[in-house]
């Protein structure tokens, strides 16, 4: 039985593209989902293509870059110099995901530089609890792993500001921890938590997070026998 042959429809890491309103050589576009550049002019309407692999120097916000860390094109985002508002690319999770930055950049620098839709970084990261949640408590954007040491149950971990179809697994150490968030007004199972509220995490279990719409958070957990814990509510802290 002979297999369906499959055909070559673009070996230039390009996909068509036609847009409704003219853009401008390196203009950055978002498709189905899909980020990409633009390389040349197109008139509204005009037939043409943008790129979706490479390294590129893109707009960022105002905003340190970790080199390795996922970057997000935020349509609506400011500029470190440029239009408010124009667009501009980030590391804190808002937006869609466009690639991982190849080099550290300052603050202060207008562009970061990305390599293209590379594949989702799938690192373990280890946070320690703080009493608060920052500082080394907090969870780094874009982290799908997390390991979680704690020298008291009543310390905390936090949540970072999240993109939606984000899933991150946390596997606390063998002293529990409370959960909260960066962002003041994110839920975690329809509750505020930060400055009120807190999810309390137990020793040696393991935790999932899925970020399912802008704002909140679904958590659920394992026991370290693999048993499914019951309806996780955040309480007062």
């Amino acid at each position: 039985m002979a297999q369906s042959p499959a055909f070559l429809v673009s070996s230039d890491d390009a996909i068509d593209y036609t847009p409704a309103a003219a853009v401008v050589g390196g203009d950055v576009i978002v498709q189905a989902g899909i980020v990409g550049i633009t390389p040349t002019d197109l008139a509204a309407n005009e037939k043409g293509s943008f790129a979706i692999e490479g390294i590129y120097d893109v707009p960022k916000t105002t905003a340190a870059w970790v080199i390795g860390l996922p970057v997000f094109w935020d349509a609506a985002g400011t500029p470190d110099s440029g239009d408010a508002g124009s667009g501009a690319a980030n590391q804190i999770g808002t937006g869609i995901y466009m690639g991982i930055a190849t080099q550290a950049a300052g603050s202060g620098d207008n562009t970061g530089r990305v390599l293209l839709n590379a594949p989702y970084p799938q690192r373990p990261v280890a946070v320690t609890a703080t009493t608060g949640g920052a500082t080394t408590g907090l969870i780094p954007a874009g982290a799908s792993y997390v390991t979680v040491t704690s020298d008291s149950a009543d310390k905390q971990i936090s949540l970072p500001a999240g993109f939606v179809g984000q899933v991150l697994r946390i596997l606390v150490g063998t002293t529990a921890c409370e959960l909260i968030s960066a962002v003041a007004a994110d839920k975690v199972n329809e509750v505020v938590v930060g400055a009120t509220n807190e999810l309390a995490l137990t020793a040696e279990a393991l935790y999932t997070c899925v970020y399912t719409k802008s704002g909140f958070w679904i958590v659920t957990g394992l026991t370290k026998l693999g048993a499914a814990q019951a309806a996780l509510v955040p309480d007062a802290r």
